[in-house]
């Protein structure tokens, strides 16, 4: 059996895999799109988690089968590849950023689950009766513990989850695809040829590349810096993230029931039967339905594109804006959003990949680190960590763009002189 996929061409599947493929459970990643509300400036980002989880357990594969791992690894890496999503929420990383807030923080430590995705990716798994019905239990420990937090390396985990893990190498090709930008492109077969597995000590091995590789992971860096400056950081982007967020956050407060069965992670199946019942789409008409005020408000304008505007942004620091500094200000259509590199909605697909922790096998069988032997990430400017400071305001009153820019401009002054009486 095989799908034709706009990626990868022609992806083959088993029994198993499409049984799982069409469980609810799966088919309900149809209805979670990869890139949130991208498609507002991007018009064909409508990709979803579906194709995208599909696409990972069919690199998966490949590169096992390039480690030369034995078949039942390379099964169970392809059930990793495919599952490995299974878990998120509506709009993809905007839920897991205010999950991250609002769930019970010991059932983190409790399934060993790195974030709030990976956390709802292994209770599925291992709590799903649809997924119980066709995995056995050896299976779903397997699974899940590729997905977990792991005392030592791990050349499964480092595959699903790691620097140069099949996730990436997916998702960079998918997104440029679908965004209709060239930003994302790096030669897929080049890196996972250059793949090769690295001991570190008598019992630790990791993933890493030969020193062949150092040109198409370049490559593959660049491709994923450049896409989240162009595409997932793309000003009409961060805006419908923050905008989202800070809907879901007034429909908490607001005690909405329907929208606490989502981001209110508990350990029970009625938490897991009602997350389930919940995908992009339904979200947005649950609040718009069920919810009062401001949350209505910010959902009405996302669904009629009356979005706010961004009048101020900033580089910062921990000298002019420490972390201790409220998002928030008093009126509720302002939203003051600090972005760092470790807000859950730009760990993934994330600001930047740590290039220290890419390891190199040398042509004289040594290992260095990927800075160590490539001239250009030799130089941190290169992809630079960055965390800014923005202001958005609700200006769809004043009607033409460069009205707006003017009215931006003229203000720009007040506005840091509010910022630096909020800060005192």
């Amino acid at each position: 059996m095989e799908i034709r996929d706009s990626i990868h061409s022609l992806i083959k599947y088993d029994e198993t895999e499409e049984k799982l493929i069409n469980t609810s459970i799966f088919q309900r990643l149809r209805k979670i799109k990869q890139l949130a509300l991208a498609s507002f400036v991007y018009p064909g980002a409508h990709h979803t988690r579906f194709e995208h989880s599909i696409g990972t357990m069919h690199l998966a594969e490949k590169v096992a089968r390039r480690l030369e791992l034995n078949e039942e690894k390379v099964k169970i890496l392809r059930l990793a590849g495919l599952l490995h999503d299974i878990g998120h929420g509506p709009f993809s990383h905007v839920s897991e950023q205010i999950m991250e807030e609002y769930a019970d923080k010991t059932l983190l430590d409790k399934y060993k689950a790195h974030n709030t995705h990976e956390l709802m990716s292994i209770l599925l798994i291992q709590k799903d009766k649809e997924i119980g019905n066709i995995l056995n239990q050896d299976e779903k420990e397997k699974i899940a513990h590729i997905l977990q937090r792991q005392e030592k390396k791990s050349i499964e985990r480092d595959i699903i989850s790691g620097p140069l893990d099949v996730d990436k190498l997916d998702y960079l090709l998918r997104d440029s695809y679908f965004a209709g930008v060239k930003y994302g492109l790096f030669d897929l077969d080049k890196v996972i040829e250059s793949l090769t597995l690295i001991e570190i000590g008598r019992e630790k091995t990791q993933l890493g590349i030969n020193e062949d590789g150092i040109h198409p992971v370049e490559q593959l860096l660049l491709a994923k810096y450049h896409m989240n400056t162009q595409v997932y950081q793309h000003r009409v982007r961060r805006i419908t993230d923050a905008m989202l967020i800070r809907g879901i956050k007034y429909a908490l407060e607001e005690e909405s029931k329907e929208v606490e069965n989502i981001y209110r992670v508990q350990d029970t199946n009625e938490f897991i039967e009602n997350y389930l019942k919940y995908d992009d789409k339904s979200l947005v008409d649950t609040i718009l339905s069920n919810a009062k005020g401001v949350a209505r408000e910010y959902f009405k304008r996302i669904k009629t594109r009356k979005l706010l505007k961004e009048v101020f942004s900033a580089k910062i620091n921990e000298t002019n804006f420490p972390d201790s500094v409220n998002n928030e200000v008093d009126s509720k259509l302002v939203v003051v959003d600090k972005q760092t590199v470790s807000n859950p909605t730009f760990k993934s697909p994330g600001v930047r990949i740590d290039t220290n922790t890419i390891m190199v096998k040398t042509m004289e069988g040594g290992r260095k680190s990927f800075p160590q032997i490539s001239t250009i990430f030799s130089n941190s400017a290169v992809d630079p960590e960055e965390d800014i400071l923005r202001i958005y305001l609700p200006l769809d009153w004043i009607e033409k763009r460069e009205d707006r820019k003017k009215f931006i401009t003229e203000r720009k002054d007040k506005t840091i002189e509010i910022i630096e009486e909020v800060l005192r």
